[in-house]
């Protein structure tokens, strides 16, 4: 067409390549959505939360944003205080002008989320110290039901 300066095209498809087009598509959903998925589960923390009738306790994943790029820490120096519509940081001591933030992830006794979900959350296990490529060699009780127990893979102690 020469009337607006640009130039129109007709594409035309085989009914094979619009099923490859959709084929595509469909995994690089698939692929976001997994990303998009795994991406939030490493940036939530489980939080109990009681029922309104207050008598169930449930864990909720709460998106804690700018608290997620915290470190964890065994002595940390900041800890949550939570609302019911907001969570608040507070410092747990004085703490330094240009002084790392630390928090505590999950207590080493804490069953909210199981070491073996911790681990595909974080990347780690608070207070375990043996590398992961062992436990899993080993077959560590934290990865599997009959495996050796967390004294014998190097459990306990912190950062």
């Amino acid at each position: 067409d020469d009337r607006g300066g640009s130039t129109s095209r007709r594409i035309t498809t085989t009914v094979g390549e619009e099923e490859n087009d959709e084929a595509d598509i469909r995994e690089r959903l698939e692929r976001a959505v997994r990303g998009a998925f795994a991406i939030t589960l490493s940036r939530s923390f489980a939080e109990e939360v009681e029922s309104s009738d207050r008598s169930v306790v449930e864990v909720e994943n709460v998106l804690l944003p700018l608290i997620d790029v915290l470190q964890h820490s065994n002595n940390p120096n900041t800890y949550l205080e939570s609302y019911d519509e907001y969570v608040s940081l507070r410092a747990a001591r004085d703490v330094s002008a240009g002084e790392e933030l630390f928090h505590r992830y999950r207590e080493e006794d804490d069953d909210v989320i199981p070491p073996h979900k911790f681990f595909t959350r974080y990347g780690f296990v608070p207070g375990v110290r043996v590398p992961v490529e062992e436990l899993l060699r080993g077959k560590s009780g934290l990865f599997f039901d009959d495996g050796e127990s967390e004294e014998e893979s190097g459990g306990g102690g912190g950062v």
